[in-house]
Order: C-alpha cells, then structure tokens, then sequence
C-alpha cells in the first residue's frame, strides 16, 4: 500500500482504493488543477495533495514536536513500487496512444498506472520494480527503454520519497488494480537501507545515455554586448565545484537560473553555456542530464519564460557582473526592463478569488454560518458574499463597541461601506437574499415608525388651515433607500437614538441598493443631492451638522452613523471614486469586492428550497440584533497591529507611498467584518442581560485566522482597484513639486526570486539585504503571513542552520 500527503503540514497518510478515488474525483481538486492548467501559476498545483507511490514511512516527530508518519528520508520504506515522470510532452494522450498501437502490454510490462499530470502535458507512469534491473533509478531506465527511443528519463526522479501531484479523474489512463495492494518486500529488504541512507544514484554500470548534447560554435555566448563566460569565470574564479562537492548538482541549478534570466529565457543559449563547465560536464558524465536542470530551473522561477526580463540574477551573478563591466546589471538593462506596478492584474486576482473562497470553505467548518451566506455560489464567489453578510450582521451588532489601536480610550462601532462590483447579470442577487434575511429584525422594527410618519403625514394632508396641526412624532426608521432626502435622512439619524447601559446610544442607520449607478445617479439632483461627505465621516462615525434656513431642516450638530452596502459595475464604480476625487479619502474606507464574470457556467441547481438555511441566518439575525457591550477581541487588535507593522515595512523599503495610503485603514475592515461571526463561534460564552446578550469570550488562532484573511482581502482589493489611482496621485504631486523618484517594489521581486526551499543565504541574495540579521527580520515577517514555513534543520560547516520552504501563497 502506498500514502499520500495533503500538504507539507501534515503527515502522510495509507491510500487505499476508496480513498484514491475520492481524492482523484474531489471537486475541489479537479477546479484547481483546470485552473493551474489555464493560468500555469505553480502555486496551484502545490496546492494539491500528492501522492508517494514508492516509500511510505515509520512514523517520527516534525519539527513542531508532532507525531505522525513524516515524509522523512531516514523513515523510508519501500513499496516496490518505481515512479517514471515524463516532462514536457505537448501531447501526452498520442504518446501513450503509441504504446497502445504499437501493442505493447502496460500489464505484461508490469505498469499498474498512467496518467496525464496537472500541467497537462506530462505523464506519470507507476510500474513494479524489479531486482535485476536495479535500484529505482535503474528501473526507469530499463523502462524507457521498453517503452520507445522517446521516452526520457527525468534523474530527478530517483528519491524513493519524491510526491507525484494527484490527477483528475478523466486524466487516468490505465490502472490495474494491483496497485492498491503491491508490495515486494525482497525488494524493499534490498533497498531501503540505502535510501535511508541518500544512497540514490544509479548502481548501473552501462547507464543509457543521459545527455542530448546540442551543436557547440566557438563563437562566445553574449548578454548585453558582453561574454557570459567571463562573468561566469569571475562569478566562481577559484571556487569551482569539483567532483567532491556535494552540492555540485544544486550549482548547476543556481548557474541555469541565472543564464535564464541574463538569456530572455533561451534554453538553447543557457545549455550551450552549461555544457562548456567543467564541472557540468563531470556531471553529464555521471549521468545528469542538463536538459532537466534547466527545466528544473524554470520551474523553480515559477513564472513563464516571457517574464525573465522582470528578474535579476543572483547576488554572486550581480557582483560578478559589476566587475567585469564596470556597471551594475540594472544601468546595464536600463530601458529594456517592464515596469513593475503596484497594482494587482485582473488575472492574479482572478487566482486569489478562488483562493480566498476555498479558505472560507475551510473556516465553515468553525464559522458554520459561512455555509448559509454561500450557499449556491461559486468558491470565487465566496468573498462577495462574506462581505455582504459581515456588514449586514456588523449593522445588527450597532450596541456593540470595542477599542482599537489607535486611540484605544475611544471606543468605535462596527462600520461598513461596502461595494460588491461585477458585471452585468454576474450573480449579484445571492446580495438581495442576504439583505432580506439579515436585515429582517431592522426592516420589522421600522414598521412601527413607518406607520407613525405615514399617519402624521396624512393628518397634515386633511387639517384645515386654521386647524391645530398635529405634532410630528419622534420615531426610530433606520433602513433608508438610496432616494433619501437629506433631511429626512439626518432627522432619522438622529431620532434613531436607545438607552443601552443608562446612556444614550445613536443606532447605525442601513442603505442597500443593487444598483449603484442609479444610486450615484440620484444623488446628483434634488433634496437628497450628494450624500458624499456623510459617506467620508460614517466610516469613523465622525461628527457633521447642518444649519439649513427651510423648516424641515433643524438646526443640529450630529455623529454619522450609517452602514451602506450597494452592488454595481466597474463603470459606476469609476464615477464612484477617481482621479479626480481621489485624495477625499474614500477609497480608503470603501470595501470594494470583485464579483467575478460566470464564464458560461451555471449555477448550481437547486431542486428543493432550503427553508433551514434561511432560517438559521433569520435565527442569528435576531439574536445579534439583541447583542450588546464591549467586544473583547484585544488579542485581534494586537495581531492587526502587527500586521500592519509588516505591511508597512514592506511600503517603507518600496518607497511606495501609495501602499502606504491604501494600507491605513484596512486593519478596521479586518476587526470590524470578522466580528460578527467570532461573536458567533463564541455565542456559548454570552449572557442574557434584559432582552439583551452580553459578555466576554476569548479569541484564538482559528479566529485571527478569519481576520487576518479578511484583512488580506482588503488590502489586495485596495491595491487592485485603487493602485493605480494612488501611485498617479502620489506621482502627480511629486511632478508638481519637480521631485523624480524612481518607484520599486522590491519585496515582491525578491519574494518571486527565492526558489522553493531557500536558505538564509538566499533570503540575503534574493532581497538584495546587506547582512544576515536583517534576512532574519524578513523570514520572521514572511512567516507570520503564512508565506513561508520551516522545512528542516541541517548542519553545514559544523554549524546549525534551517531551511524554509514557500507555502503556495501569493504575497499580496
């Protein structure tokens, strides 16, 4: 029996049949390796669970003191089993129909499994290992050979506990149900002592060759009107690896990553240059194949080979380069290099939706609420639906408070203006829905005070002239329609006052509109005529008033408390906020979600009504509209705060004053969004109190977990929308003071220019740092935000030292 392991946080885990085909036909699986297909973002497929088809593993403990079966290498022990990964096949389906044609018998041959790999273009073939051919190594070149001359084997293969990605359903070609229950134990009491031991390299005497070496000129590889060969003699000099060094191989790796970059990306010019090593060639002779370490190469820049102009090579290289031109490589490259934005492309953010969404999925399971709010709705469509509800849910909660790093003697409310922008007909209702189920407790609230104004209006209408007109009462309507005059709207504001505690408390006032444009459209004219500077000031609750001369305005002064959630276009929302009103501020307290296109898929049928799920949002909707008091969430505020400290180290070494500005005030949305749904997961921990629920609770690690996501979504939302807008903003104002400022975003270059598994030296390289402890600080805020986790320990020189890997995520 093999195992397989759903990520590098957890131990691996027994596959048997059963469980092969639920992780081959999961949903989630299938949408994202159809997404890394379409996008070719790496990060996809590492998000995968991957299968360990030659090894599985006695159980030991991580690095974090956890005990489970690690995929270790001293815990090897071979299944018998030999993995053969075939890269780079534009068509994986025809190579396979060859085999099949040509007659060959995959059972006969002993192969139990093949399948086309996530990329698409590769295939994953599983065979049973046999003693005379050798070791696992071996093995694949004995298969190869049976196979046909176009078979070529990846070297990089032969580590009993490489992962092999999982495939789709559809994407199985053969599968012989021996796999599920193969073991050869005479070869595993042959093998597995050395694997444990790293001995992994080919026992054959008469290997295949391994190399397609490619026609030499004695014409000099250039870059930039300069031989690379002297750069590279300078960048190693005496330090050439030589036949005793072990890290000989990960040399060459770094060496191709390099000629990738300084080459546009052309891999016939960086193996001509590779082949000429000495070295490299010694390890040709020893059967590496340079082909694969280029691809190796490629695949570790995790970018497509258009974009390596957008790189620099490494620390070493870029001295190297200095002394033999005189000039750094960026003088050198000056004007050939793109521009890098501060902005997110629609296509990350595309990515990061369905991220974001299958992170909600995860959270449902402590936040079962979540479930309700999404359901019938795509995971893209998640975040959309999260915002909508939490300022609806946030409205409910208008008697709750809390205290914020800023100012901390104050105590604020729960503040929302929330904008859900997508196209036409792209789903927009599911908003609808949420608006009459949560605002229920509000909407019945106001009937009362509605009737009374209705009443009053129509004995106005019918008294005489020189009757005694009638007193207007003094009601509580809080939920108000776009077409609101400003009058009424402020009188309501104000009469929206209770007695929570023995003081007075002003009630947030609730606008949703589903069509924002309109709603632009009829603040533009008569008596409710632009509600903008109410807008700005509700986000802080910040004091206004108005001294108008018509009687139905009254003389007052007056704190604006008001949540408004509208959904829209990305045309209304440009007339929203522009260039032209840029610097008011409001971008900054918006909460602007996108709403991804369909693309012609349909939503999910539903056969039945779901009365349950609406019921428990109607159920949570009035138990929060009865929640009162100070929020206990100081362990949020301090965890925001910290993440703050790390956005803004980030904005402070890019010079980026426009991340700055977009940064400021995403840590509220992250608190005030997140709340309901803690208060919701702690709900066991409050108290009744009157007609009231009141109390303290504690937060933990699963709830900074909600907020901290709901933070990341509003930072990249800022960035994505309003980017643009800031940077020209900041841009335009250092043009009128004839400032030039050269703007960089170094941390997301040198994020995307550490490899995989990375070590402190290659934090300080790939940053571009001037000493180990300032890499350190930068490992510290790269772990805490989840972009990077430890891998291992390992001693190097006598001295112990770590290596970390990236998780998958993107930084933001």
């Amino acid at each position: 029996m093999f195992c397989y392991q759903k990520n590098f946080s957890n131990p691996t885990l027994p596959v048997d049949e059963t469980q092969f085909w639920a992780l081959v036909k999961a949903t989630k699986w299938n949408e994202n390796i159809d997404k890394y297909r379409e996008t070719g973002d790496a990060a996809l497929k590492r998000k995968l669970p991957a299968f360990i088809f030659q090894a599985t593993f006695d159980e030991t403990t991580s690095a974090k003191g956890r005990l489970g079966a690690w995929r270790k290498q001293a815990a090897t022990r071979l299944t018998g089993l030999v993995v053969m990964d075939l890269d780079h096949i534009e068509n994986p389906l025809t190579l396979y129909q060859g085999w099949i044609d040509k007659g060959l018998d995959l059972k006969a041959l002993g192969i139990v499994l093949v399948y086309i790999t996530p990329s698409g273009k590769g295939l994953k073939i599983v065979f049973k290992a046999r003693l005379d051919w050798g070791n696992l190594i071996d093995n694949q070149h004995a298969m190869a050979k049976l196979l046909g001359d176009e078979v070529v084997v990846d070297e990089a293969c032969k580590d009993s506990s490489r992962m092999s990605y999982i495939c789709k359903y559809t994407d199985i070609l053969f599968i012989d149900k021996e796999l599920f229950s193969y073991e050869n134990q005479e070869y595993a009491e042959r093998y597995t002592a050395l694997y444990r031991d790293g001995r992994s390299q080919s026992e054959s005497a008469n290997l295949p060759e391994t190399s397609t070496p490619i026609e030499h000129s004695n014409e000099p590889v250039m870059w930039r009107g300069y031989d690379v060969q002297c750069i590279i003699d300078k960048r190693y000099g005496d330090k050439l690896p030589c036949r005793e060094d072990r890290n000989r191989h990960n040399e060459s790796l770094k060496l191709a990553s390099d000629l990738l970059t300084l080459l546009d990306g052309d891999r016939v010019d960086v193996q001509r240059v590779l082949e000429k090593q000495t070295w490299v060639q010694e390890l040709i002779s020893e059967g590496e194949r340079v082909e694969n370490t280029i691809s190796s190469a490629v695949e570790h820049k995790r970018d497509k080979e258009k974009k390596f102009l957008n790189q620099l090579p490494s620390k070493p290289m870029l001295e190297a380069i200095q002394e033999v031109t005189g000039k750094t490589c960026q003088e050198i490259t000056k004007g050939t290099k793109a521009s890098t934005a501060a902005v997110l492309k629609d296509d990350t953010m595309a990515q990061m939706l369905w991220e974001w969404g299958e992170e909600i999925e995860a959270l449902s399971e402590y936040y079962p609420a979540l479930k309700d709010v999404c359901k019938g709705l795509k995971h893209n469509q998640y975040p959309a639906a999260l915002f909508v509800a939490g300022g609806l849910l946030m409205t409910l909660m208008t008697r709750c408070t809390y205290r914020f790093y800023h100012r901390p003697e104050e105590l604020r409310r729960l503040n929302n203006s929330t904008l859900i922008i997508g196209d036409p007909a792209s789903g927009k209702s599911f908003a609808t829905r949420l608006f009459k189920l949560l605002a229920a407790p509000i909407i019945e609230a106001d009937k009362v005070g509605k009737e009374a104004i209705n009443a009053y209006r129509e004995q106005m209408r019918t008294k005489g002239a020189n009757k005694e007109k009638p007193k207007k009462p003094k009601v509580i309507v809080r939920v108000h329609p776009a077409r609101t005059s400003n009058a009424q709207f402020i009188q309501d504001m104000v009469n929206s006052v209770e007695e929570v505690d023995g003081e007075p408390m002003q009630l947030h006032m609730l606008t949703f509109d589903t069509e924002l444009d309109n709603t632009i459209c009829v603040q533009k004219g008569g008596s409710w005529i632009d509600k903008q500077s109410m807008e700005l000031k509700a986000f802080h609750n910040e004091e206004d008033g108005q001294a108008y001369s018509n009687n139905d305005s009254i003389l007052q002064d007056f704190f604006v408390t008001w949540n408004y959630i509208y959904t829209g276009t990305p045309i209304a929302l440009k007339k929203k906020v522009n260039a032209q009103n840029f610097g008011s501020g409001l971008a900054t307290r918006l909460t602007c979600i996108p709403l991804p296109a369909t693309n012609f898929k349909m939503m999910t049928r539903e056969s039945n009504v779901d009365y349950d799920s609406d019921n428990r949002l109607k159920e949570w909707a009035k138990k929060l509209d009865r929640t009162k008091g100070e929020l206990s969430v100081q362990k949020l505020v301090d965890e925001l705060y910290d993440w703050t400290a790390r956005r803004m180290a980030d904005a402070e070494e890019n010079d980026s004053k426009a991340d700055e500005m977009l940064l400021k005030r995403c840590a509220y949305h992250g608190l005030n969004f997140s709340a309901p749904f803690i208060v919701m997961r702690h709900w066991g921990d409050l108290h009744q109190e009157g007609n009231y629920w009141c109390g303290t609770f504690e937060t933990d690690e699963i709830d900074w977990r909600l907020a901290e996501l709901i933070v990341n979504i509003q930072y990249a939302c800022q960035r994505y929308y309003f980017g643009a807008m800031a940077e020209a903003y900041f841009d335009n104002k250092l043009k009128d003071a004839s400032v030039n400022v050269q703007r960089r975003q170094k941390t997301y270059e040198g994020f995307e220019r550490l490899p995989d598994v990375f070590t402190t030296d290659d934090v300080v390289r790939c940053f571009q740092l001037k000493s180990a402890a300032t890499a350190y600080m930068r490992i510290s805020r790269l772990t805490k935000d989840r972009l990077i986790e430890k891998a291992e320990d390992y001693v190097e020189d006598g001295c112990a030292k770590v290596r970390y890997r990236k998780t998958g995520l993107l930084m933001i």
